[in-house]
């Protein structure tokens, strides 16, 4: 995206579909979810909310927004038996950008991405409650120092 190709209404669809659709529907499902023996939200965002693209401001943005939504959710639900989860994908073959993502060997297969999250789900593998295993580099990379090696390519 460059200034004379942004497209402001795209980023407001993106916004209510990525940030106010999430919101929307865990209220519209939290007084259900409250009355369960124990259940699970979990959202999709994305390891660019830690390092993101700038081809993909509005929604790397939104995918931090829900990052950060979750984080406290996960905090204020602490009490009851609902367990707050982040799905974050890695580059996965599916047509998000486009039919070339979808063919792209360096993709990782969509069926196995989903083995992957399913096994992580059944064994509890959800440290601070993220599924993130693929794309650990971009989640810690501004700890360790290597942000602006990887967001600058």
């Amino acid at each position: 995206m460059t200034s004379d190709t942004w497209n402001v209404s795209s980023s407001v669809d993106m916004i209510q579909t990525n940030i106010v659709g999430v919101i929307s529907t865990v209220a519209a499902f939290l007084p259900v979810l409250k009355a369960q023996r124990n259940a699970t939200i979990m959202a999709t965002s994305s390891a660019l909310a830690f390092l993101p693209r700038a081809d993909f401001a509005t929604c790397c943005a939104s995918k931090s927004f829900l990052h950060s939504w979750l984080t406290s959710l996960r905090h204020q639900l602490r009490k009851l038996p609902i367990e707050v989860l982040e799905l974050s994908p890695p580059y996965v073959r599916t047509e998000l950008t486009g039919l070339s993502q979808a063919a792209d060997p360096r993709a990782m297969p969509l069926a196995s991405y989903i083995c992957e999250v399913m096994s992580m789900l059944e064994n509890g593998q959800h440290p601070r409650g993220e599924l993130l295993e693929r794309d650990q580099a971009r989640r810690w990379a501004e700890r360790v120092g290597t942000f602006d090696s990887i967001f600058a390519p």
